[in-house]
Parts: structure tokens; sequence; C-alpha cells
């Protein structure tokens, strides 16, 4: 098995954070991990993005070309994704028409912020969740910073979808790799984040069952 996530957002937004605990709780999960990023031009603005392999072998490419899940937390980082001006929504466009996200396989899971992140995509090519990932950050943890680790949460649940059920790594896993990469002071507020993660991944998942268009 070979698993590659990336995490993409605004310089800012924790993403390569992001990816470094991910793969951290890959390897508390017994399985191997490599982790690499890129940085934005600047250090506050463009797009800045973290890519994960994750394998129960040895990995003998660490970088990113085939992309099983994308967690996109700005709408600079979808337009990065996708590579030109994105076709703004419109539920009656046709499927040609659609947005194609770059190096990303059919049947990949995709992950966006409801609020930031305006997408056009295939629901028929990705699996899309689709949460209120900052507002939560900001409205119950008076901490908009923490959506990275947040967006984990909502993958850490998500990512059952492609495991006929079980997610690919466990909550305990996440928990403890948070506690060995944030600095000590911000750990209990960083998995106060992962668990209300785990929350909206689980409503997003209920609502995807509901509605899966």
């Amino acid at each position: 098995m070979r698993y590659e996530v990336r995490v993409i957002g605004s310089a800012g937004q924790g993403s390569i954070l992001a990816a470094v605990v991910l793969a951290n709780a890959a390897a508390e999960e017994g399985l191997n991990a490599t982790q690499t990023a890129t940085y934005g031009a600047a250090m506050r603005s463009g797009v800045s993005l973290g890519d994960v392999v994750i394998s129960d072998e040895p990995i003998d490419f660490p970088k990113t070309f085939n992309l099983d899940a994308v967690i996109i937390q700005s709408q600079e980082a979808y337009d990065d994704m996708v590579k030109r001006n994105p076709v703004k929504f419109d539920p009656e466009c046709d499927e040609q028409d659609a947005d194609i996200l770059i190096n990303v396989k059919p049947g990949a899971l995709v992950i966006v912020d409801e609020d930031l992140v305006q997408c056009n995509v295939d629901f028929n090519m990705y699996r899309i969740v689709s949460a209120p990932i900052a507002r939560t950050a900001a409205e119950v943890l008076g901490r908009r910073q923490v959506m990275n680790i947040l967006a984990l949460g909502v993958f850490q649940v998500a990512s059952s979808l492609q495991f006929d059920g079980k997610p690919l790594i466990s909550e305990e896993s996440f928990l403890k790799a948070i506690e060995k990469n944030v600095p000590s002071r911000f750990i209990d507020l960083n998995k106060q984040a992962f668990l209300e993660g785990v929350k909206l991944g689980k409503a997003a998942l209920q609502k995807r069952l509901k509605n899966p268009t």
C-alpha cells in the first residue's frame, strides 16, 4: 500500500506542520512515512504545501506524484491545484466544465473548508468532504490558527471512505504525534482542535451519506 497526501493552503495556515504531524502519526501507527515541503515565495504570502507518502512497505520514492488525498485550506491553494482560472460553481455546468485537480487520482479524498474554498470539481471523480474548518477553529476554540490540526481530525475520519470504513490512522496515533511535534504550551489546544475535527468529520460524512452530490 502506497498512500499519498497533500496539505495545501496559503502561507501562514500551517499546512507544513499539519503534514509533519500526519507523517508522525503514520509512524506511530507502525507505517512508513516521508514528508516533504514546498514554501511560498514569501513567508506570509503565496501557497505552501506539505506532502506525505505513507506505506506499509519501505518507501523507494519520497515525492508525491499521484495523490490519494488532498486537504485544501484556501481558495488560493485550490486555484493552485487547478492551475487555471477555476470555473465558478454552477449547478448546471456539464462534467466536462468541472475542474480537474492536478496530480490527484480519480477516487481521491478531497477535503475543503466550506467557507474558504469555492470549488467546482466533478463529484463523481473525487470523494469530496466539505466542512466549516476555519470557522469551527475560531468560534469553538477561539484560535483560527489551529484550523490545520482541526483539518487533520476531519481527514482521520474521512479516510475511512477509502479503507473499507476504517480510518487509515487511529485517533490515538494522531494525539501522540501532536504531543511530539507541537510546542508544549500549545499541546492541549491542538489536541482539542484535532478532536473537534473528528466531530466535524463524522458530521460531514453523515451529511455526505444523506446528500452524496
